[in-house]
């Protein structure tokens, strides 16, 4: 719900550093040692590998098979990308049969299909088709419940493929899939507070973010008190009658908006992230459902309000011993 986790990427949701794209959806760049795990074949591999007759069709194979072993997910590449890793496959594989490198620049087409459907079998995972892509989309939108952070979906769905053993989709679907699950929990969340929200709660809201000339009044409650003099008691007690109710319908609203305390508490920060005016020009929904969610102790909402209790009683604590020393020293006085 907030602009400060959807930066534009390519026209898209920005979820990954252009490193961790490279890191899940490029060709791995592998180390020896790497070659050594990702391009070594148990007995069952290697009898498939040896149904292949020509020579071309057996590198595809471990090359595509090495890098679905890495990264989940199948690529297609020209021969002259992966040199490094087919000299080694050669070297291990191939070395009494001096083989002859394939000249094209791809390997056919259909040869690459077969090999993706016999390794999928191979690792029992399924393709990423429609049934699949629905999936992940209802996924998304159950996760966003608990965290409207892009980059928590995101790795709430890799965990999802990889449990339910479904090869990687693009990049590109799942920053669509995550963006649609946003704006839905968006559009669930405003509707919920349309129905829940009084007229008296929706201006109570309003006016925290009123100018009252020097400050805005969400300014005013974020104040502490200063010290444990009558007349700073005496203005903590008023910010608290201010938000007594505002407290009292946080309690009751947000837990029927069933979000986690983890996006109960993202939410708030954007109250601090975000100046006032920024504020204003959102949606109102979804200024109320920030203010609401508002858990710092430096703003208003329900840490802030038992923050007061607690300063309150501490004063009173505090006035009370400035009483009974008083007294003390008083009756010291008269004995004497």
């Amino acid at each position: 719900m907030s602009d400060k986790s959807k930066t534009s990427h390519l026209g898209r949701l920005h979820i990954l550093t252009e490193d961790e794209i490279q890191d899940i959806f490029n060709l791995p760049n592998f180390t020896d040692e790497e070659k050594l795990l990702y391009f070594a074949l148990t007995e069952t591999e290697l009898s498939v590998l040896n149904q292949s007759r020509s020579f071309a069709s057996k590198l595809d194979f471990i090359l595509q098979l090495g890098y679905f072993k890495s990264r989940r997910v199948f690529f297609t590449f020209e021969i002259s990308d992966v040199s490094d890793d087919v000299e080694f496959i050669c070297r291990k594989y191939f070395a009494d049969e001096n083989p002859q490198i394939p000249t094209s620049s791809k390997i056919a087409i259909n040869t690459s299909l077969k090999h993706r459907r016999t390794i999928a079998e191979l690792h029992n995972y399924q393709f990423c088709g429609r049934r699949e892509r629905k999936m992940i989309e209802q996924f998304a939108k159950n996760a966003a419940k608990i965290s409207s952070k892009p980059i928590y979906i995101f790795r709430e769905i890799l965990t999802f493929l990889e449990n339910k053993r479904i090869i990687l989709p693009g990049y590109s679907f799942l920053q669509d899939a995550i963006s649609k699950a946003l704006n839905y929990e968006e559009e669930r969340l405003q509707r919920l507070l349309q129905n829940k929200l009084t007229d008296i709660e929706i201006k109570q809201l309003d006016e925290l973010l009123t100018d009252t000339g020097s400050f805005y009044e969400i300014t005013n409650l974020r104040r502490e008190a200063r010290d444990f003099t009558l007349s700073e008691i005496r203005r903590e007690i008023e910010r608290g009658v201010k938000i007594k109710e505002l407290y009292q319908a946080a309690g009751e609203v947000l837990p029927a908006l069933e979000i986690s305390n983890q996006s109960i508490a993202y939410y708030a920060s954007l109250v601090s992230y975000y100046r006032v005016d920024k504020l204003k020009r959102f949606d109102k929904w979804t200024t109320y459902l920030y203010l609401l969610c508002a858990r710092s102790p430096t703003l208003w909402a329900t840490p802030r309000y038992s923050h007061q209790l607690s300063a309150l009683s501490s004063a009173s604590i505090y006035r009370s011993s400035q009483g009974i020393c008083c007294s003390k020293t008083f009756l010291h006085q008269f004995e004497q």
